[in-house]
């Protein structure tokens, strides 16, 4: 049964030209997808009860497009019949349906469109490295023509309704923002001078479109930038969107290349609904929030305070497709959490920045993301005895689908918890999201027929008397010490066995090895009040880390640690540790315990027990080579779906 509190998340919403069932839509995101893919992807959320999807976005002119594989375009009537035949599978599966539309101005890779970037001024782009060309009055009537042009064959492709993409850093934005925006005509001047062409964007699309369709805004209340836009702008221009003729208005928080962190699990979750609160202030229109909801119960709170009227779920729903429909059955627990680990966003930028068309969207614990249509888990055929070796994400995944597939299923854990290396990598600062996936896979394994048998190792002997007709080893890492020495030294300990607590961290620190499970065990110590050093042999920290959480958590930890780069430990020495530079300069750095955090091994040495049995088995995860979370959940999902 349903948590009462829950109840507020499923009552309609109507507005004059368009009723949603429930509060929940589903944001816009960029895909690597073709339209096949999209499609099958779209209508996984839409049966999933989301009550609106937005597309990705979609390009009005081909002078702005992002630069997105496989783009999505309505900048001529030929695009209508591409797109509408997805829409039309959207709307059947059970959800609404509209589509963004974006100009990507000085946002625009000129490499990508075989010519300048246009923009309101000629100020360079961080975002892209490359200085736009200015639109001339001329031209900027023209997008405005552009955008309504585009809304009518949105319209004319069965859309019900259109969000106008003035947020992020794309065009619309670059026009509010008097960073960007030092015009001195029409479009440009104080505050509401440099809205002029939102507003004519949105009178030219009520003009064409009529009445019946409806307009969303999703603009920034603040956008992050020194100088840019603020709250106080938003809150004076959000009344004159409505007038000229949004029906509805998305509010987001900064743009791409703002200074602060927006997406990482360091965000609290509901971070941003402050701004939607205070629009909702000034409109009378309904107004959705988005960013860092991933829990039924905190997009509640933010209806049940009035913050308001619609919840956005972005990354949420590439982890689970069915969160809404989990939550309206009152089955939280089985939600598959997004972790705000960023993996799905560093994949989009690196097919974007490095133009890598083998870059792809993917979630790091949703191996079926982008392959809803091909049905990977089957029945099987002929039902086996599976057993798993390893209570990690890469075991239990294994468990669950073979599980799912029909197979008999015993998981062994030797320790007396499931997770595996997860428990230790939701301990450092920040990094509580992904507790997530244990508690995930827990409920996994109690509503599926695994048996679990915690507290156990599986020795070779007990392994011949079960017989299991296939053996998934998945018993994770061994962590790497380095051969240097005084590494015996009682003042050494490693950095999983202070994470755990097993080890006695006296002292000043020195962390040796900064990848990261280095820097976070550093950030971990230094806010337990110890004076922490940080000693990488490579050129920066961090480098395993991706790209949209690195920046923040380098610049965090800066603020709390020493770090040195470039040096390498040669040796432990009674009052800490010896070091070279990069100059081959000698130098000893003091403290009193040493925690060594070199990198993980995988557990090769363990398939010679297993060839002794003669059973067909399969290594995974860590276990067979140490990596990032997405591996080892894709891991345990492929030898599910193989067995």
């Amino acid at each position: 049964m349903r948590d009462s509190k829950l109840d507020i998340l499923f009552e309609p919403l109507e507005m004059a030209n368009l009723t949603l069932k429930n509060r929940f839509f589903m944001a816009p995101m960029g895909t690597t997808f073709d339209m096949d893919q999209l499609t099958d992807y779209l209508i996984a959320r839409a049966k999933g009860e989301t009550g609106l999807i937005t597309t990705p976005e979609i390009s009005v002119h081909r002078s702005g497009r992002a630069g997105m594989p496989k783009e999505l375009c309505l900048e001529t009537d030929n695009d209508i019949k591409t797109i509408s035949a997805m829409v039309k599978a959207v709307q059947k599966a059970g959800s609404r349906i509209v589509a963004q539309l974006n100009h990507a101005g000085r946002y625009s890779f000129g490499k990508l469109l075989g010519q300048q970037p246009v923009a309101p001024s000629s100020i360079i782009s961080k975002y892209t490295g490359e200085t736009p060309r200015e639109l001339s009055t001329q031209e900027t009537d023209d997008l405005i023509i552009a955008f309504a042009e585009a809304a009518v064959r949105a319209r004319e492709a069965g859309f019900d309704g259109i969000e106008i993409l003035a947020s992020s850093g794309y065009l619309i934005s670059q026009f509010l923002s008097p960073l960007t925006n030092k015009r001195e005509d029409k479009y440009g001047g104080d505050t509401l001078q440099r809205a002029a062409f939102l507003f004519s964007v949105l009178r030219e699309v009520r003009k064409n479109v009529g009445n019946d369709l409806n307009i969303c805004v999703k603009f920034d209340a603040d956008d992050g930038m020194k100088g840019g836009k603020t709250l106080e702008d938003s809150l004076l221009i959000a009344p004159h969107i409505v007038e000229a003729g949004a029906d509805r208005l998305h509010v987001w928080a900064g743009w791409h290349e703002a200074m602060r962190p927006m997406l990482p699990m360091s965000v609290p979750r509901g971070a941003f609904s402050y701004l939607a609160a205070a629009v909702k202030g000034v409109v009378n229109v309904p107004v959705s929030t988005v960013g860092r909801i991933n829990d039924p119960f905190v997009a509640a709170g933010i209806l049940e305070r009035g913050e308001a009227d619609l919840i956005g779920l972005g990354r949420t729903l590439l982890a689970d497709a069915d969160f809404v429909k989990k939550t309206m059955e009152g089955r939280p627990r089985e939600i598959r959490r997004c972790t705000a680990c960023c993996y799905c966003f560093d994949q989009i930028m690196l097919a974007i920045h490095e133009g890598d068309r083998k870059a792809a969207l993917k979630c790091s614990v949703n191996p079926e993301l982008g392959r809803e249509g091909q049905q990977l888990v089957q029945a099987a055929s002929q039902k086996k005895h599976v057993v798993v070796i390893g209570g990690g994400p890469a075991g239990m995944e294994a468990a669950r689908v073979s599980a799912i597939r029909g197979h008999r299923v015993t998981l062994y854990e030797k320790d007396n918890r499931l997770g595996g290396m997860l428990n230790l990598a939701f301990v450092p600062p920040h990094k509580e999201e992904l507790k997530n996936i244990i508690d995930y896979y827990a409920c996994q394994m109690e509503i599926l027929p695994v048996e679990v048998r915690l507290s156990e190792s599986l020795a070779l002997e007990r392994l011949k008397e079960i017989k299991p007709d296939v053996v998934v080893l998945a018993a994770g890492a061994r962590e790497l010490m380095p051969d240097i020495p005084g590494i015996e030294s009682k003042k050494v300990v490693t950095a999983l066995e202070v994470l755990d607590g097993s080890a006695s961290v006296q002292g000043d620190v020195i962390v040796v090895g900064g990848g990261m499970i280095g820097i976070e065990t550093a950030e971990f110590l230094s806010d337990q009040e110890k004076k922490v050093t940080l000693i990488e042999m490579l050129k920066a920290v961090a480098a395993d880390v991706g790209p949209t959480s690195r920046w923040g958590l380098v610049s965090r930890v800066r603020k709390k640690v020493d770090i040195f780069t470039r040096t390498r430990v040669v040796e432990i020495v009674e009052d800490g540790v010896a070091v070279l530079d990069q100059d081959n300069n000698r130098r000893e750095i003091s403290g009193d315990t040493v925690v060594i955090a070199t990198g993980l091994a995988g557990r090769g040495e363990l398939t010679a027990t297993l060839d002794q049995t003669g059973i067909p088995y399969f290594m995974i995860g860590s276990c067979r080579e140490p990596g990032q979370i997405v591996e080892a959940v894709d891991d345990g999902f492929t030898v599910g779906c193989r067995i």
